[in-house]
């Protein structure tokens, strides 16, 4: 059986035939059969997800597909569960697959039982253990300081304690989530999981979905720094085992240093570069931190040896965890005398001690690895200092971090026996200048009729003072229009203007309840960002109102550094800007038709779209009927004459 004959066999079982998803079935097939690497633009409704699935269940192919988001995860999971079935049914035979998220989603037992959390995030997941939970923290209420404590954390979950941790046969990700990923044909997984490549990759080919949105889940996940938040929790915790105060002033160095660079709205600034704050890192930072880790290790070795003087024999678990932390001196070790398997109790509390004095260690390595790093001036590498308010430090976590500009390199197409980007919005440009990946670019028909939907161009833009007034305008004669109403953004500080009754505000709940509310016809309007424009998938009539074409903002930390980057370069940033900004444009187009019989309208407020000739050549390629709204001549296109 070929992909295709799979493919005529749910046409007879009344799915829809679309030439697009066959030309797609094909392109994957080939990719599948010879290799390589393949750039697919699959328009909205060319039902992408299947156009891939198909060749990989009949190829019986090892495959692992990487998405955006984890609400994209689960509509994969149900497509495989839709596909599985039939093809049970067909052949008898099952689908093996794993939808698997990074190791820091899930639970630790080990950290639980040791850390102390708040009591309501305790009691949540005490009830979840007792239950068929799959230990995903992120699925849960708890706050985002209790989870960094009880996550499994690559400093504490270390190769050498996981021979020990008593609780490694019941852990949700070594034991059950690594179980599953072994035995599992087809790997769900998300973009910034691929970018941790923490998994078996041998023999399997690529699917990267959403693949316009990869090279920022790329440098979001590859992102590393020091928070406030970070340093509150290492004193505590080495004040904690001894038992004593330890001078570690972040919040001196934090808030004297980045406090002033902050507005009540702001939450990420670019920074330059570090170098005027490496000295007082190093001086408040990094010296008392290595003397505090320095002081814990010598009262664990006397521990330690204390313990050894007064023992005929000990484990064989604790002698050979004691050998492998490399603390102690070869004579000392062969003088342990090991004659039983399980550790004691006071063995396992030195084990417990031994491990939290290597997780200190490895924080204050890496300490000394961003210090490097800044002190470096490694190019490619940006830097940005945030800020999020934390209920536990009752003030803003300063957060100061370094992003690879452009992150290339982090996928590897060679790993793979073949890899397959797509996208309903692909540009081969940008994926080779963010990503570093090439390949064969496919662009598919599009699907959906767009003749029976409008676009209105208002005569004004954000830099004139009937802009807002405009747009609150559009936006109250498409609430009247239509019962659902999307309204795109791209400043945060404009969803003050939409707050009333019947309307959800991205940020004030989770963006999967407040679709599911607009769906359900709960509220009739939808606001947000950059979620909004590629995320959301509403079906039916609706408006949609864009406050402005979606240029990144400049001031953004990695806008910022790529511009500067390229600027550095020699090349026009102003190219790399348009491409984005034309990507995500058409994304926000795409979510005005979600199947066939919908149609509707789409307002936008800024005339500068005529300058842009692409925007508009991308609009009659559709067949939208545009209307300008305002004078405009009519030789080739309707440019304003203002």
């Amino acid at each position: 059986m070929t992909p295709l004959d799979f493919y005529q066999y749910l046409i007879r079982k009344g799915f829809e035939e679309r030439k697009s998803q066959r030309d797609m079935i094909s392109i994957v097939d080939k990719v599948l059969q010879k290799g390589g690497v393949k750039l697919v633009e699959a328009p909205t409704g060319t039902g992408k997800t299947f156009a891939y699935l198909i060749p990989i269940i009949v190829r019986q192919q090892k495959a692992i597909i990487s998405t955006g988001t984890k609400i994209l995860q689960d509509q994969l999971k149900r497509d495989i569960e839709f596909l599985s079935s039939h093809w049970k049914i067909l052949t008898g035979k099952k689908i093996s697959y794993a939808v698997i998220k990074g190791k820091g989603n899930y639970l630790c037992l080990d950290r639980f039982f040791k850390e102390e959390i708040e009591a309501e995030d305790r009691l949540e997941i005490e009830t979840l253990i007792e239950t068929e939970w799959d230990g995903d923290l992120t699925l849960t209420g708890i706050s985002m300081e209790s989870l960094t404590k009880i996550n499994v954390d690559e400093d504490y979950c270390t190769y050498a304690y996981r021979q020990t941790c008593p609780y490694f046969s019941q852990c949700y990700y070594w034991s059950r989530v690594k179980r599953r990923e072994a035995s599992a044909d087809i790997l769900v997984i998300n973009h910034s999981l691929l970018a941790l490549k923490d998994f078996d990759t041998k023999g399997r080919i690529l699917i990267i979905d959403e693949a316009h949105e990869l090279d920022r889940y790329l440098t979001l996940a590859t992102t590393f720094g020091i928070s406030l938040y970070w340093f509150k929790d290492v004193q505590k915790g080495l004040e904690k085992l001894l038992g004593e105060s330890v001078y570690l002033p972040a919040e001196e160095f934090f808030i004297k240093n980045f406090e002033k660079l902050f507005s009540e709205e702001d939450r990420e600034k670019p920074l330059e570069d570090l170098k005027e704050y490496i000295p007082q890192m190093r001086e408040l930072l990094y010296e008392p931190l290595r003397i505090s880790v320095n002081k814990l290790r010598e009262k664990i070795k006397k521990e330690v040896r204390d313990f050894a003087e007064n023992r005929l024999m000990v484990s064989f678990t604790f002698k050979d965890y004691i050998a492998n932390t490399l603390l102690f001196e070869e004579e000392f070790i062969e003088n342990l005398n090991a004659g039983y398997e399980e550790p004691t109790a006071e063995e396992r509390d030195l084990i417990d001690l031994i491990k939290k004095l290597d997780f200190y260690k490895r924080k204050l390595n890496k300490l000394k690895a961003f210090i490097g790093l800044a002190d470096r001036e490694e190019e490619g590498i940006g830097f940005q200092i945030g800020r999020n308010w934390s209920k536990k430090l009752n003030g803003y976590n300063y957060r100061l971090e370094a992003f690879y500009i452009f992150p290339q390199g982090i996928i590897e197409p060679e790993d793979y026996k073949g890899v397959v980007l797509t996208s309903a919005t692909i540009e081969p440009e940008d994926i080779y200048l963010t990503t570093g990946i090439a390949g064969e670019y496919h662009k598919l028909e599009h699907n959906y009729d767009y003749t029976r939907s409008t676009v209105i161009i208002e005569n004004t833009n954000p830099k004139r003072e009937d802009w807002k007034e405009k747009l609150l305008t559009s936006y109250y004669i498409l609430r009247s229009q239509y019962d659902r109403v999307l309204v795109l953004l791209t400043n945060r500080e404009h969803l003050k203007l939409f707050e009333e009754e019947e309307v959800g505000i991205q940020g004030k709940d989770s963006l999967t309840k407040l679709i599911e509310y607009l769906r359900k016809g709960h509220i009739k309007v939808l606001v947000g960002l950059d979620s909004l424009w590629t995320g959301v998938d509403i079906k039916g009539d609706k408006g949609i109102l864009m406050s402005k074409l979606p240029f990144e903002n400049p001031n953004d930390p990695l806008t910022y550094h790529r511009i500067k980057f390229l600027k550095e370069q020699g090349e026009d940033p102003f190219l790399y800007q348009r491409r984005k900004a034309y990507i995500k444009f058409r994304q926000g187009i795409g979510r005005l038709v979600r199947q066939k019989s919908d149609r509707g309208t789409i307002v936008i407020c800024d005339n500068r779209i005529w300058r842009y000739r692409e925007f508009i050549d991308f609009l009659n390629s559709i067949g939208i009927r545009i209307i300008p709204k305002g004078k405009f001549t009519k030789s080739g296109y309707r440019y304003p004459f203002w």
